[in-house]
């Protein structure tokens, strides 16, 4: 299995939140304040004059719509992810022992027959070898360093719209490595089954 994503339980922006970004853009430009402006705003109003500040590339408004997400990686993914640096991580550790399975590692879907058998075989002289580590009573940060990068590892990913923006230009396109692109398409689904594609719509998913 490839890249897991999932909507934490507080990940998906709410319509207040996407009213109030947009309120924030609309008191910028105008006299009046925050509070006048509320009760006349409604959430397509404001969806729509958020995507005029996205035409106009004014999209800094953009910075109040967060978005949050349970992922599920290797480390090699998780290393170019965290460069994102407009983006909050909290990874999981792996310095506790455990029982490693397949399940613990990403392998790659282009493999298929005898190169994936060959592949899996290779991962499981990997999960043979940490536990010859521990057997031998060394500490699991001596022991994993024995595991390869395509370690699954978990982690909260807290991103704003903008930023996220910037993310799916990036990881989204066909020449980026196929883990994280099959993670960023798959955030961007579940964005879409939200109906909040709108504030993405402008940028080509190939």
């Amino acid at each position: 299995m490839m890249a897991q994503v999932e909507w934490t339980k507080s990940g998906i922006p709410s319509k207040e939140s996407i009213i109030d970004a947009a309120a924030a853009g609309m008191v910028s430009r105008h006299d009046d304040e925050y509070k006048e402006f509320m009760p006349d705003i409604s959430f397509e109003r404001a969806k729509e004059f958020l995507k005029k500040m996205i035409r106009l590339g004014h999209d800094s408004v953009l910075e109040h719509i967060v978005f949050q997400f349970w992922v599920s990686i290797s480390r090699v993914a998780s290393h170019q992810l965290v460069r994102h640096r407009i983006a909050s991580y909290t990874q999981k550790s792996h310095r506790k022992e455990r029982k490693l399975t397949l399940d613990d590692f990403v392998i790659p879907e282009q493999l298929d027959g005898k190169d994936r058998e060959e592949w899996i075989d290779d991962i499981k002289k990997y999960i043979k070898t940490y536990e010859k580590w521990l057997e031998k009573g060394y500490a699991v940060d001596i022991a994993r360093r024995k595991l390869p990068q395509e370690t699954r590892t978990d982690l909260i990913m807290t991103i704003n719209a903008r930023s996220l923006r910037n993310f799916f230009r990036l990881r989204a396109e066909h020449v980026a490595d196929f883990e994280i692109r099959d993670m960023a398409l798959k955030m961007h689904m579940l964005i879409e089954k939200e109906n909040l594609i709108f504030l993405f719509e402008d940028i080509p998913i190939e």
